[in-house]
């Protein structure tokens, strides 16, 4: 889905991505966290943004194995501030930024089944 610069619209990507947990037998509070993680990273891509007119692409792919949400816009800081929060955050398994041909890239994997964590 490709989002404006509005953090309203943030709620729809968080909703795609607690359907696929819920679809994935995911607990209740798992469930939860993967949204609200998937509308706080949201909202801070759309902070980054800045201009009105560029656009968020989201992408919510499920696996057997895992949820991934990936975020594509246009980079707006090339001096590495795109890589601060590498590692995790409350909600998913792992979080992994990086820039690409001016395009900053965030990635939020949550693993279902057997490697599920707790939150």
């Amino acid at each position: 889905m490709q989002l404006d610069a509005d953090r309203r619209l943030c709620a729809a990507a968080g909703g795609a991505g607690r359907y696929f947990a819920d679809a994935a037998g995911l607990a209740n509070i798992a469930v939860s966290g993967l949204q609200s993680a998937i509308v706080t990273m949201c909202n801070r891509e759309v902070e980054r943004m800045g201009d009105s007119a560029q656009r968020l692409d989201v992408t919510v792919i499920r696996t057997p194995d895992r949820i991934e949400v990936v975020m594509i816009r246009r980079a707006t800081d090339i001096s590495g501030k795109d890589s601060e929060e590498q590692g995790m955050i409350t909600g998913v398994d792992h979080v992994q930024r990086e820039t690409r041909a001016e395009m900053a890239i965030t990635r939020l994997t949550k693993y279902v089944g057997e490697q599920t964590s707790a939150g």
